[in-house]
């Protein structure tokens, strides 16, 4: 992204920020692949774009059409021929055939959903994805400026057990600056729930790391190179060796 692309782009359903430049995670979905990637909440498509630059080919995926109505022309105006939109909201509006996608990317939307919610989520993904096939999820966490506050309940939750310490009922209560473009509901998570979530979905963990976000999200939200966490889980390719009985 050139100097003038802002490092946070409001949606246009009030559904939190779209951050142009990519995390590590978000990259390595890009990088081509056989078969058909699928990009959940793709909002504007920043990591679908980079992904068809390289040469795969790509289903996006929004709950709002004008976003993708954005990434189409975008496409359409540089070239880009294997790309394919389709509109509803994740996982209860989408029928895609089980074992159609190498890789999927759900970035900065399952911190949206409550952990229940999560959990059927990773399931549709799971079976979505091909055997060996991998998921790709960034996350945003407690630790950012403007969280500041919630950080001592949070810690105070997963002290007490809480399986899900950062569901957040009253997102304007903790935040007074960003919250104006949040839903009513946001859940920060971090490496342990991650962790158990993609284990308790059948998946191999292939990779797990906090995300510094400096250069990625506006400084004044940088606090300790925790702001984000991502994760990629691997559905096991020999899962289905054993011939039946």
């Amino acid at each position: 992204m050139n100097d003038e692309t802002p490092l946070f782009v409001p949606t246009l359903n009030k559904q939190g920020y779209a951050a142009p430049n990519l995390d590590p995670f978000s990259i390595k979905f890009t990088q081509f692949a056989e078969g058909q990637f699928l990009e959940i909440g793709a909002a504007f498509g920043y990591a679908t774009l980079e992904a068809l630059k390289n040469g795969a080919s790509v289903t996006a995926n929004d709950m709002d059409a004008r976003h993708l109505d954005e990434l189409e022309a975008k496409a359409e105006s540089i070239g880009f021929t294997k790309l394919e939109t389709i509109t509803g909201e994740f996982p209860n509006q989408l029928d895609f055939e089980e074992k159609q996608f190498s890789k999927i990317l759900i970035s900065r939307v399952l911190h949206f959903f409550t952990g229940e919610d999560i959990q059927a989520a990773l399931t549709h993904a799971y079976n979505w994805l091909k055997p060996g096939g991998e998921l790709y999820v960034v996350c945003e966490t407690t630790y950012l400026t403007n969280w500041l506050s919630f950080i001592p309940e949070y810690e105070k939750r997963k002290a007490n057990g809480v399986a899900f310490p950062g569901e957040i009922d009253d997102p304007k209560h903790w935040e007074k600056s960003w919250s104006d473009n949040l839903p009513e509901f946001v859940h920060w998570l971090d490496i342990e729930p991650l962790r158990q979530l993609f284990e308790q979905a059948g998946f191999e963990v292939v990779e797990l790391d906090y995300i510094n976000r400096a250069g990625q999200f506006p400084e004044s939200l940088l606090l300790d190179g925790r702001e984000s966490v991502g994760i990629i889980g691997r559905r096991p390719d020999n899962e289905n060796t054993q011939e039946p009985l």
